[in-house]
């Protein structure tokens, strides 16, 4: 869908998590290489601080056998871009599915107005009817009453369905994250957002679209929260890694020269060299602490993760039954016995003027034909909050994210 590329590529939570992984990337790409060398200068044995006098030395040193530590490094970094990536994999996901549901809500919220625009329009031919016949004493003042109420009814529901198609053109809008005059081109071209559901267009064509779900087994591994989760547990593992090479000793060569002062029998010249080594048995308690840390911090991941498994499957289960109950509700109707009652609306209608039919028949026929086609329509939101539910993870996959405020929920 246009609008779902569109949000892709405008949406500011979006764009931020992907700048995030592109740090993520940098920073892994400078990690794992070689400390600079150092360069040392001293003097010392200087009488009355003239270093003309003392022995002076320059040493350049640099670390020996850090490859292991190195790659340890590296490895740590490489867990930090694929948390990066499963964030804005997860984003991306969450993002269409936000944008299908506010994408359906907004079609379905104008049929529902419309239907009942419709249905103002015709109590408003029986009211004229009405007040003429109540004008000539052969109608009475209860009816009359009785159609301006449902009038109101009819008007007031109308008020609520236009203010949830407000409400999610501006979900849409927030999504998109693009000029507001840009946006609002872009979903006024959207055809099915105020197309009739004369024909049951919008029932018709997002019914298909909800009918395609994967396997729960596949959405329970691309969860957001599971994810993460393996993210984390990656980079716990990594830094483990890192903390056991740091803690191993850490040598050190230098080469260089210094001169003998005169102070020394100098000045004579000669080399320098030498090994400094750290002794990690010096520190063993804060050795086995910083180790035994690390083992909990891998439990601690590993213990998220499950939790994140079985929390994700149960959202999976009561999105599904969500999703089949209202899947349900919407083969409930029958569309041919929908189509036979709105042919049959203009024929009550000219009943009632004849006064083949009563006001009371009339107005309970308009009203359970209305109710049963905007019924039909709300279950397809239904269905399209479990369907968004179950793409997302479960319908709580963003929580874990700092990118939570992309698919805003409005139920």
């Amino acid at each position: 869908m246009a609008v779902q590329q569109l949000a892709r590529t405008t949406n500011p939570l979006l764009l931020s998590a992907r700048a995030q992984r592109d740090a993520a990337r940098a920073r892994a790409a400078a990690t794992g290489f070689a400390a600079p060398a150092t360069l040392t200068a001293g003097v010392s044995e200087a009488p009355n601080s003239d270093p003309t006098q003392g022995n002076l030395r320059f040493e350049v040193g640099r670390e020996l056998f850090t490859a292991k530590r190195h790659r340890a490094e590296h490895d740590l970094a490489d867990a930090s871009v694929l948390s990066a990536d499963a964030a804005v994999r997860t984003a991306e996901r969450d993002v269409d599915a936000a944008v299908l549901r506010e994408v359906i809500r907004a079609s379905a919220w104008n049929s529902v107005a419309k239907r009942l625009a419709a249905e103002d329009q015709l109590l408003s031919g029986a009211d004229e009817n009405v007040r003429s016949r109540f004008a000539v004493g052969a109608a009475r003042y209860v009816d009359v009453l009785r159609l301006r109420t449902e009038r109101l009814r009819v008007q007031t529901e109308r008020a609520g369905a236009l203010a949830e198609l407000r409400a999610g053109r501006a979900a849409l809008l927030g999504l998109l994250g693009a000029r507001a005059a840009d946006a609002n081109a872009i979903l006024d071209s959207l055809v099915l957002l105020h197309a009739s559901d004369d024909d049951g267009g919008v029932i018709t064509t997002w019914r298909g679209v909800l009918a395609t779900v994967p396997d729960l087994a596949s959405l329970l591994d691309s969860a957001g929260d599971v994810r993460i989760a393996d993210a984390m547990l990656r980079q716990a593992r990594a830094e483990q890694m890192l903390g056991i090479t740091q803690r191993r000793s850490q040598v050190s060569a230098y080469a260089g020269v210094q001169r003998i002062g005169q102070a020394n029998n100098g000045p004579a010249f000669g080399p320098s060299v030498g090994v400094t080594m750290t002794l990690p048995f010096t520190a063993s308690r804060a050795t086995a602490l910083a180790a035994q840390a690390d083992l909990r911090s891998i439990d601690a991941a590993d213990a998220s993760r499950r939790g994140a498994v079985a929390a994700t499957r149960t959202r999976l289960a009561m999105a599904t039954a969500r999703l089949d109950a209202a899947r349900e509700r919407l083969t409930v109707f029958d569309a041919a016995l929908l189509r036979g009652a709105r042919e049959e609306r203009e024929s009550a209608l000219a009943a009632y003027r004849t006064g083949g039919l009563t006001l009371l028949d009339f107005v309970d026929f308009e009203r359970a034909l209305a109710r049963a086609e905007i019924d039909r329509v709300r279950a397809l939101i239904d269905a399209a909050d479990a369907y968004a539910d179950l793409m997302t993870g479960g319908g709580n996959a963003a929580a874990s994210l700092p990118l939570s405020l992309i698919a805003p929920d409005r139920r």
